[in-house]
């Protein structure tokens, strides 16, 4: 009898490429509940079709962070931002009035320089060391949602006006780099302690020596000293400044997150007031990029990216329906943020499972997939972040046209995520692991059409406002290729 149960078996797996059917170690903790006359078996051969995915569109609009920079990947190819930004006024800026024997009058002010800030949350991702270049446009048209649309798009775009604001190098390595002492804002407050506890060692701090810059700080201090409506209502203001793209030079090496609103970035206007016993006592006002102007004008992300130089040839993705499998990718598959790269895997035979015995069951099905050795590193490419080991690597339901349907449900009704396992001492055995026991039992209840499968990649509702990125071995003659490791029981 024991020999017919065997040989079964043995017949049963030949729908695999392999198995391993000793009895299972790994499962101590529920020895108490599997009855003796049980059978434990682990097959980790399954056929797995890998394959990538590049979605038609990316949303990159209403994030709380703008994402800036360039980058240049062995695998990926060349990827560089372009942020669209709203500019503010803060509450208007009106001409100012002082108390001159207790008379208030109103006093003329003079321009003095336009200064960029920023202050990056140092996530930066590719080689800091280098200089990098940083463009700043005012845009010709007002950024406005297309009709019908709710969102900006990473190839969505607007004109800009071709003789920058600012053109300049600078390093990721923020310096003390102000010469300006006591200043007050236009509102009145002095700023020297607030600010400069704040900037020094944290922050950007570009001054703005570009004719356009000075021509158009010029211009503002004449509105004000002119009391115009556009330095004062909204609506005026928004028509006068349409916006500012933030771009890269073609040469730069480092993407970065700045976070947008608290005033994180702006340009800065500092002044002179005059005709007053205190004139010539420097002050500024702050014109800060924002979520929303008026009219729903929110701010987003445009990525370029150029594919045509890697050696897995992934400019021939075009279009989401259609993706690339890893046999044509020098068994790669790939996961990227900000252009919309997603790993697709499908298990085709999976329903054999239900053959191994006339009872039995699932006891447990993990996913693995390892990172390519040498794809990443702590300093200039690092794994996608992981707290406690989780990651916001997500699980989706998908078809031949690769849609999405839903997440795969994980614990406590949230979506199933990856578990990063990091291997300090041998980098190579680092892996990523998802339980799928539920989706398996589900097939193996319900059943599964062929072309059914699971997309792997950051939430589809976030990955516009990411740079992090994956590259995942699938050679079907190494160790390290994605594998479902799946834990029988079969009833003897």
């Amino acid at each position: 009898m024991r020999t017919n149960q065997v040989f079964l078996l043995l017949l049963t797996l030949s729908f695999f490429v392999g198995c391993n059917s000793n009895n299972f170690e790994e499962h101590q903790i529920g020895d108490n509940l599997i009855d003796e006359s049980s059978e434990v078996v682990l097959i980790d051969s399954l056929t797995i079709k890998s394959s990538t995915v590049i979605l038609d569109s990316v949303i990159t609009s209403r994030f709380s962070n703008a994402i800036l920079g360039r980058y240049q990947d062995e695998f990926l190819g060349d990827v560089k931002s372009e942020y669209y930004g709203v500019l503010d006024f803060k509450g208007g800026f009106p001409k100012p009035v002082k108390k001159v024997d207790n008379v208030s009058v109103k006093v003329p002010i003079r321009f003095d320089s336009l200064v960029f800030m920023a202050y990056p949350n140092k996530e930066y991702f590719g080689d800091t060391l280098k200089v990098q270049r940083l463009i700043i446009n005012r845009l010709t048209e007002n950024i406005k949602l297309p009709d019908n649309e709710n969102f900006f798009y990473a190839h969505s775009k607007f004109d800009y006006n071709e003789t920058p604001l600012l053109d300049t190098e600078f390093f990721l390595n923020p310096v003390k780099q102000s010469d300006f002492d006591d200043v007050i804002d236009s509102h009145g407050k002095n700023q020297e302690i607030d600010y400069y506890g704040e900037y020094y060692g944290k922050g950007i701090y570009i001054k703005m020596d570009d004719e356009e810059a000075i021509s158009l700080g010029e211009e503002i201090v004449e509105l004000v000293n002119a009391e115009s409506d556009t330095v004062v209502e909204p609506k005026h203001w928004h028509k006068y400044i349409k916006g500012l793209v933030i771009r890269s030079g073609d040469n730069n090496s480092v993407m970065w997150k700045v976070p947008i609103g608290d005033n994180k970035v702006r340009l800065r206007l500092y002044y002179s007031e005059t005709d007053y016993e205190e004139a010539g006592r420097q002050k500024f006002h702050d014109f800060p990029i924002v979520l929303a102007g008026t009219d729903e004008s929110w701010t987003f992300t445009n990525y370029l990216s150029d594919r045509s130089s890697t050696p897995q040839q992934l400019d021939k993705l075009e279009e989401q329906k259609n993706d690339l499998e890893s046999d044509e990718t020098d068994n790669l598959t790939f996961i990227q943020g900000g252009v919309g790269l997603y790993t697709k895997i499908n298990i085709p035979y999976i329903e054999n499972l239900k053959t191994l015995g006339i009872t039995g069951g699932v006891l447990r099905a993990e996913l693995r997939m390892y990172p390519k050795n040498n794809s990443f590193d702590d300093e200039l490419f690092p794994l996608p972040p992981a707290i406690d080991g989780q990651t916001n690597l997500l699980l989706y339901n998908t078809n031949e046209d690769n849609e999405f349907k839903s997440t795969l449900p994980g614990s406590n009704n949230t979506p199933l995520s990856f578990v990063l396992m990091k291997n300090y001492q041998n980098k190579n055995e680092t892996y990523y692991t998802a339980d799928l026991t539920s989706y398996v039992n589900n097939i193996l209840v319900n059943g599964k059409e062929y072309e059914d499968a699971i997309l792997i990649g950051f939430p589809l509702e976030s990955v516009g406002n990411t740079y992090d990125r994956l590259i995942i071995e699938d050679d079907p003659s190494s160790d390290f290729r994605i594998r479902l490791k799946v834990t029988y029981v079969i009833q003897r």
